[in-house]
């Protein structure tokens, strides 16, 4: 079970691809909106889908998107996997707190492969593998990527929203990048929650 400080050490090589990724998602979601007329809030569901297959191809090229063995990548929909020295990191927006102006955590609904990945199931998100299953949720400001990104590790969930069991909340920034070990040792989760037997 990796802790908040043991994801974001494993993860901090690769900060700077997922952040460029999804910059160049935005950057191009708001570019073809902007060349067709188009009206985001008209449907927001094409913006967020251009984004994220723009952001695939990108972590495509630094070998870090989950693919199948045709190449493609392993979830449809642009569906942002991440895997990294066994962590397998699904990218999401999810929908915006409104009375708290933060994120809410997304539940992994009736699909039973979603429910094995937030429950930790062994080759829940790559068939064959056993990784550290964790989210990073991202959103935008008028096309601009909120920095920073919240990064959860779940426990469970169903389609129920007392259903969701987290291990802990914590921020995933693009500064990250550059600290020193000792300066990751100083970092705290947001929330952490207590496990049975604490």
């Amino acid at each position: 079970m990796a802790t908040y400080v043991e994801s974001v050490r494993q993860l901090q090589p690769v900060i700077p691809p997922i952040f460029s990724a999804l910059k160049a998602g935005l950057d191009a979601a708001n570019e073809h909106h902007t060349d067709n007329g188009l009206v985001r809030s008209d449907d927001p569901w094409h913006y967020a889908h251009t984004a994220r297959r723009i952001a695939i191809d990108q972590l495509r090229s630094a070998g870090l998107q989950a693919e199948t063995e045709q190449g493609r990548p392993l979830y449809a929909m642009s569906g942002l996997l991440l895997f990294y020295r066994s962590m397998a990191v699904r990218i999401l927006r999810p929908s915006e707190n409104v009375r708290t102006g933060g994120v809410t955590i997304p539940l992994p609904g009736r699909s039973k492969r979603r429910q094995a990945f937030w429950g930790q199931a062994a080759g829940s998100a790559i068939p064959g593998l056993e990784t550290d299953n964790l989210l990073l949720l991202w959103r935008d400001d008028a096309g601009s990527l909120v920095d920073p990104m919240t990064l959860v590790r779940p426990t469970g969930g169903g389609h129920k929203r007392n259903s969701l069991r987290v291990d802990w909340v914590g921020k995933l920034s693009e500064g990250m990048a550059t600290l020193r070990a000792a300066d990751l040792d100083e970092l705290e989760p947001d929330q952490q929650y207590r496990q049975l037997g604490d």
